[in-house]
């Protein structure tokens, strides 16, 4: 009996099975469909980025401005300080003082402008008087000179205080005071603008004023004061 072909045994490999099923359509799902990336999410990394680099191009500016500007402080000098009407009695203190100081700006690229200077005479780290000196403009490697009167009159001091002014008077016929002057300055170069607070001091201002004199100098030359 002849046998039918179509019965035989296949002699191949089965066919795999096939795990994903159809749509209606007869389409297969793609299992490795790309991702939709969230615009919102692009935007913020792009910004971020981007504030970044502009971060990184200021920096590498300021670093150069300042490499080759090289912004110096102000110096000061007490040219002269006087004294008058000087006197030390029953804790009360009197006296007239008048100070010339010298602004000098030290940058080649730079002009200065000051605001009010506030000026405050010290004798033993104890305030004594205190002005105020008008603004001004220094263009680049200026100098200003600029005169100032600080005054008390019969203001009160403490017993160490005025003890210690009369030893010192009466030993060394001279007496030590200390000056600061405090502003806020803007340091200009073309568009640039920075302003910073400046404040000298100016140590052991010597002023000669003998026990039997009211009145009263600065010993010695222009000193230079200490800028911060």
């Amino acid at each position: 009996m002849q046998q039918d072909s179509n019965s035989r045994p296949s002699s191949g490999y089965p066919y795999p099975y096939q795990s994903q099923q159809s749509n209606a359509n007869g389409y297969t799902p793609n299992a490795y469909a790309p991702h939709h990336h969230n615009p919102r999410a692009i935007l913020i990394r792009r910004l971020f980025s981007a504030s970044m680099v502009i971060l990184l191009v200021l920096g590498l500016i300021l670093v150069l401005y300042f490499g080759l500007v090289r912004p110096q402080l102000p110096y000061a000098y007490v040219n002269s300080l006087s004294l008058s009407n000087f006197n030390v009695s029953n804790n009360h203190l009197t006296g007239n003082w008048d100070l010339q100081v010298r602004f000098q700006n030290p940058n080649s690229k730079m002009s200065l402008y000051y605001n009010t200077v506030f000026c405050t005479l010290y004798y033993n780290r104890v305030s004594l008087s205190e002005t105020r000196l008008q603004p001004f403009d220094q263009g680049k490697k200026d100098e200003t000179t600029i005169n100032a009167t600080l005054s008390v009159s019969g203001t009160y001091v403490e017993s160490r205080l005025a003890d210690s002014i009369r030893k010192e008077r009466a030993a060394n016929g001279s007496v030590e005071f200390d000056l600061r002057l405090t502003s806020s300055v803007t340091f200009r170069y073309g568009v640039y603008r920075r302003r910073r607070y400046v404040t000298v001091y100016c140590y052991d201002v010597l002023v000669g004023v003998p026990a039997n004199s009211s009145s009263g100098k600065m010993v010695g030359s222009a000193m230079r004061c200490k800028s911060f």
